[in-house]
């Protein structure tokens, strides 16, 4: 539904040409789709692992909400409370979720059988762009930075080869960038 100024906007944007910004040769074509085919998975079903697998006990939603307490500007009551009270929501909201997404009872396993699909899907290559990364590369490597140095990662590295793969991404972005590359989580920086 194409959303016209003015008008009501649909109840969801759909933005047709998403997964095809940067293809532009027709050659391409079959990595094109391929690329394609890990974004779309990357968006429709790894996202949906990340906040039950974050939440997933009382404990590690409180380590989550250590990050907001520990690099916001507040107060020791708000810190308290925010950490409290956000780490319960979080972790209901990421019972929810579960349910939503049709997650297994346990789900560190799902988390590590689609990151085992995500390695798998390398080949044998250090990315999935092979010798560079490509967009897939960049939007799961975001999707990791989300909850890289919380136990939810920690467990990740130990039991899937998902580690080996985001070093090679994160130290190719620092290769490639003036300022190098900040992780998503502030508490490891410096680590």
């Amino acid at each position: 539904k194409e959303w016209i100024y003015g008008k009501e906007p649909p109840t969801k944007v759909v933005y047709p040409n998403k997964y095809s910004i940067m293809e532009s040769d027709p050659d391409l074509h079959q990595e094109a789709v391929r690329v394609k085919k890990w974004r779309k998975w990357i968006d429709d079903h790894f996202v949906h692992m990340i906040s039950p697998n974050v939440y997933r006990t009382w404990e590690e939603s409180l380590v989550a909400f250590d990050y907001f307490t520990n690099n916001g500007n507040f107060t020791d009551f708000q810190k308290t409370y925010i950490r409290y009270i956000g780490a319960l929501a979080m972790f209901k909201i990421g019972k929810t979720l579960k349910k939503r997404h049709n997650l297994g009872e346990n789900v560190r396993l799902d988390m590590y059988a689609a990151l085992r699909k995500w390695t798998k899907g390398l080949e044998g290559k250090p990315f999935n762009g092979g010798d560079t990364p490509n967009m897939a590369d960049i939007e799961m490597w975001g999707m990791c930075s989300a909850f890289h140095g919380m136990p939810t990662w920690e467990d990740a590295c130990k039991n899937t080869k998902i580690a080996a793969w985001y070093n090679r991404m994160e130290a190719h972005l620092n290769s490639r960038s003036s300022v190098g590359v900040v992780s998503a989580n502030p508490t490891l920086i410096g680590t």
